[in-house]
């Protein structure tokens, strides 16, 4: 199952623990993004799957924009961004 066109593949269960139905939020598209872009064990495609999930966020951000979510959804997305960063300045990226 491709995550909004973006070629990415949707794992039943993401690395890092609990499965993605764990979280509210956790079934979204730009959550999947975002652990595949943490969890990528090819450094070569990290800067795409960076790339991919902060699209994936902002994309999210604007629908929230309109139709306001939970805090707890609107946190995670500011938390995902900042993350991304952190990990693309890490790299070098």
């Amino acid at each position: 199952m491709g995550l909004n066109g973006t070629g990415l593949q949707a794992q039943g269960s993401l690395p890092g623990g609990a499965g993605p139905s764990a979280l509210p939020h956790g079934s979204r598209p730009w959550y999947s993004g975002y652990m595949l872009a943490l969890f990528e064990p090819d450094r070569s495609r990290m800067g795409e799957r960076i790339r991919t999930a902060e699209q994936l966020i902002l994309a999210r951000e604007r629908e929230l924009f309109s139709a306001p979510a939970g805090l707890a959804e609107q946190q995670a997305l500011n938390n995902a961004l900042h993350a991304l960063h952190a990990l693309r300045a890490c790299l070098g990226l």
